[in-house]
Formats: structure tokens, C-alpha cells, sequence
């Protein structure tokens, strides 16, 4: 026989084999490892996602250690992947992590499943918890760090059929901000105290959204007062400040800005608003740091909306598609997108408490006595550049920082403060009515020039009475003998 024929089958197989990964057998105790990441139940992922890969594999979602990223620290995130149908031995998954320009890491193998059981093996039915631990390098200065996944055999890709991806196949279901460059979590420290603001919200009463904040209902209601520096915490180089007031149906915010300069050349709904002037609203109903919402007005009016499973996730912009029950109008005192110098604007805007019962958890509407983490910016364009100003300061240069949002309470008037009130237009009514009777009572005269005078004219000693009514208003406040509903105690 000539063994031509017998050696070279022998090696063109084994060199051919050695193209693919082999299933091996595995030990009891990689077997006993490798069972609390494969299951038949549906796991529940923090961060649900829909990532299909040509309908075989799908990635449904991730849980992550932590919303931010260290240069030097290691992040423990997990994979939930959902098998349609079986693939052939060789199959790989791989792990791509990015700084926006280059692939700094490479990890495709780590973590138990990767080791153990490669996605050639999965079956159909299966829940593989596909969980890695990662170590960003030391000299990161990315401001995030971008996530993309797939699967290979040789030169071959699953293709992404459903779900981000970046086009060549590679799903891109997670970008973290890094703190190396200022977009990592800022937490209030517990030795100096909580510097966060807090903000009372009235009941609204008989608000039309004009765009004027001109009700006796925005008159009653606090203010931020005068933003801040988003980054020092220092005055602003600019004025501008928030109202918040709320009905059953309703959450009403109102923005007054000063401008010399109004630019905004955008036209339609869910332009990059952003980019020139414009009002930001951000809204975290139960705090937690997830399922927030970011709604813009520019004072063209037109809206920017959009909400995030956790910070800045998903990218780049969140799920864009989610579209708040909305009212809005401005006026604008000035033009737009002209060289005449301006004076400002004015933006009254209403939410329905519905366009947050989505996501996970969905909020509901509030009631009296309850808090919500919200912060308020203004974004400034110049000729030159732009400039930002905000009610909590984030601190860092990014908006997106959950646990610096103030919080605002929902508040009405207790019954006491009521009747206080009613007695106040009760004395009011009745020196109206002695105005009245003595101007009936006066003798005829010649008709007097006419000069301005008060719509009420008010006695020393009714205006002292008045005063007085005032004071013990405010000694019952401070000693807390007249509370607010729902104020915090």
C-alpha cells in the first residue's frame, strides 16, 4: 500500500481539526462549577435588553457591579443570554472593550462559561449566566468605556439582527462612564454632611402653559433660587432659576433664564437640543439611580426627551423612542439666531404623571409628602463655545450624575393654613368695606384732581393688625406649629 495515501488524509484531518474547538469532557467538580451559570429558568437581568443574533442566540440583558469605572478597578459584569437554537462545535464568544477609538481589551475567555462551556455546546432552551470580571488598565483617559460582544468561528460572525450594534457585526449593548475622564459617580460625603438642595413643590392652581409664569400659583411656589456653577458649586456666570409646582395630573416646571445671546437652530423633536440653548430637566421618581428621565425645551420650543435604565445606559442616547406626554411654550424676549443682543427667556412646561409609569420599576404619580430626585440645567450657547449652569452641581463634567440630583417634595396647605389665609381676605374685605362707608359718608365737594392712589387704602392701625397677623404666621412656621402637609419633619 502506499502510504501517501494513508498520511496525508491522517494529517489534513488532524491539521483541520485543529481549526475548531473540540467539546472535552469535563470533571465533576467543573461540572458541579459550571451548573450555577446554566439554567432553564428566565433570569430577571437589571438592565433587560433584546440583542438577537441571527435568531439563535440573544443576549437579554446584563447585570452590572457598578455604574462607574476606575482605571485600575475591576467590574464584574454579567451576561443573560437566551439559546434559539444550537450551534456547531467551534463556536466562540468574544468581548471587546473600547475607549471610542481602539480595542483596549480583549476578553474573550474570561469567566467561567467561557472556559468551561464555549457557546458550540450550548442547548436549545438553555439560560447561560455569562458572568466576567474585568480590570480596566491603569492608564485609561477615556471618558467611558464601550462594551461589544459577538460570536466567531474562524473568519465567521453571527450576524446582529436586532439590538446596537456597530455594523460589523459586534453588539454594543453597554458603555460605562470611566472616572479617569470625569464622568464616574460622585457621592455625597457622609462626613461633611449632605449638600444636596431641596426644593418645596406647591399645588398648582389654574395654570394655562403659555409661557409666562405669571399665576398666583408660580407666585406662591419656591424657587432653586440662582443656579450654580455646574462644576465648582461657585455663582454662575449667568442668571437662571426653576419652579416646580404639581397637580393630579400634572408636573409643572418653570424656567427663566437671562440671554443676551439666544441661538438655536434646531426645528424638529429629539434634535441634539443640547448643542445650543436650551432648558434640561432630570427626573429619578424613587432615586434608586435608574430608570431616570432627561427632558430639554430650547426656546424655539422645540423638545428633546429620553430615559435611561441606569446612567447614560443605553447609548449613546438612551431609548430616544420614549416620548413624555408633553406641554410646553416660551417666550422669548429677544430674537433668535441673530447678531442683536437679547434679554432672555422663559420656558413653562407640563408632564403627565403617565409618561413615567415605564421602565423598571414604572414611577406613579406622587402625593403630598413624597420626594423625587430632580435636578435642572441650562445649557448657553456664545458666538464662541457654551456654557452651563445647574441647580444641584454634578461636580464633574457630566450632567448625568443620579446622586447629585436634588430633591423636590410635593407639598399642599393643611387646613391651618387655609384658615390663615381666609382670615388675611377677611380683614382685607373688611377694610375695603370701611373705605367704602366713609367715602358714602363724606360731604359733597368739589370734584378733586386726580391722583394715584392704592386699590386699597390701608389705616396705620388695620395695616398693624395685618402685620401682626403676618408675624404669628411666621413664629408658628419656624416653631413648626404650622406645618405644611407633607413637609419633612
Amino acid at each position: 500500500m502506499n502510504l501517501r495515501f494513508v498520511v496525508l488524509p491522517l494529517l489534513l484531518a488532524s491539521a483541520l481539526g485543529g481549526c475548531v474547538e473540540k467539546s472535552r469532557t469535563l470533571s465533576a467538580a467543573e461540572r458541579e462549577q459550571l451548573s450555577r451559570f446554566v439554567s432553564q429558568q428566565a433570569p430577571s437581568p437589571q438592565h433587560p435588553l433584546e440583542i438577537s443574533f441571527e435568531n439563535k442566540l440573544e443576549l437579554i440583558g446584563y447585570d452590572v457591579s457598578a455604574e462607574s469605572w476606575a482605571p485600575g478597578a475591576t467590574l464584574t459584569v454579567t451576561w443573560h443570554w437566551k439559546v434559539l437554537r444550537s450551534l456547531e462545535d467551534g463556536w466562540l464568544a468574544f468581548t471587546h472593550v473600547a475607549d471610542g477609538t481602539t480595542n483596549r481589551l480583549n476578553e474573550d475567555s474570561t469567566g467561567t462559561v467561557r472556559q468551561l462551556y464555549p457557546p458550540g455546546q450550548w442547548k436549545v432552551g438553555e439560560y447561560i449566566r455569562d458572568e466576567q470580571q474585568i480590570t480596566l488598565p491603569a492608564d485609561w483617559s477615556a471618558s467611558e468605556a464601550t462594551f461589544y460582544l459577538g460570536f466567531w468561528n474562524g473568519p465567521h460572525r453571527l450576524r446582529v439582527i436586532r439590538g446596537p450594534n456597530d455594523g460589523d457585526n459586534r453588539a454594543r449593548p453597554l458603555s460605562i462612564p470611566t472616572r479617569a475622564g470625569g464622568g464616574g459617580e460622585v457621592r455625597a460625603n457622609p462626613t461633611q454632611g449632605d449638600d444636596l438642595p431641596s426644593l418645596m413643590a406647591r399645588r398648582a392652581e389654574s395654570i394655562t402653559i403659555d409661557g409666562r409664569l405669571d399665576e398666583p400659583s408660580w407666585a406662591a411656589t419656591p424657587s432653586t433660587g440662582r443656579f450654580v456653577n455646574t462644576m465648582s458649586g461657585g455663582p454662575a456666570e449667568f442668571r437662571a432659576e426653576a419652579k416646580v409646582l404639581w397637580d393630579d395630573e400634572w408636573l409643572y416646571v418653570g424656567f427663566e433664564v437671562e440671554d443676551d445671546f439666544l441661538k438655536s437652530p434646531f426645528r424638529s423633536r429629539d434634535d441634539h437640543l443640547w448643542e445650543a440653548d436650551a432648558v434640561e430637566i432630570m427626573i429619578d421618581p424613587d432615586g434608586d439611580g435608574r430608570n431616570y428621565f432627561e427632558l430639554q425645551v430650547s426656546p424655539r420650543n422645540q423638545i428633546f426627551d429620553t430615559r435611561y435604565d441606569s446612567r447614560r445606559v443605553p447609548q449613546p442616547i438612551g431609548h430616544a423612542d420614549w416620548n413624555a406626554d408633553i406641554r410646553s411654550a416660551v417666550a422669548v424676549r429677544g430674537t433668535i439666531d441673530d447678531t442683536r443682543a437679547d434679554e432672555g427667556y422663559t420656558v413653562e412646561l407640563a408632564i403627565r404623571w403617565s409618561s413615567f409609569a415605564t421602565g423598571t420599576p414604572p414611577a406613579t404619580k406622587p402625593s403630598a409628602g413624597d420626594t423625587w430626585r430632580m435636578n435642572f440645567y441650562v445649557m448657553d450657547a456664545r458666538q464662541r463655545g457654551q456654557r452651563a449652569s445647574g441647580w444641584s452641581p454634578p461636580r464633574v463634567g457630566d450632567f448625568h450624575v443620579p446622586d447629585r440630583f436634588g430633591r423636590v417634595t410635593f407639598v399642599a396647605p393643611t387646613a391651618r393654613a387655609l384658615e390663615r389665609t381666609e382670615e388675611v381676605m377677611r380683614a382685607l374685605g373688611a377694610l375695603q368695606a370701611d373705605l367704602a362707608a366713609e367715602e358714602r359718608a363724606a360731604p359733597a365737594a368739589a370734584p378733586p384732581v386726580p391722583t394715584p392712589r392704592p386699590l386699597v387704602q390701608i389705616r396705620p392701625e388695620a395695616a398693624a393688625a395685618l402685620q401682626g397677623i403676618e408675624r404669628r404666621r411666621d413664629v408658628d412656621q419656624r416653631q413648626g406649629n404650622e406645618p405644611i402637609e407633607g413637609a419633612p419633619r
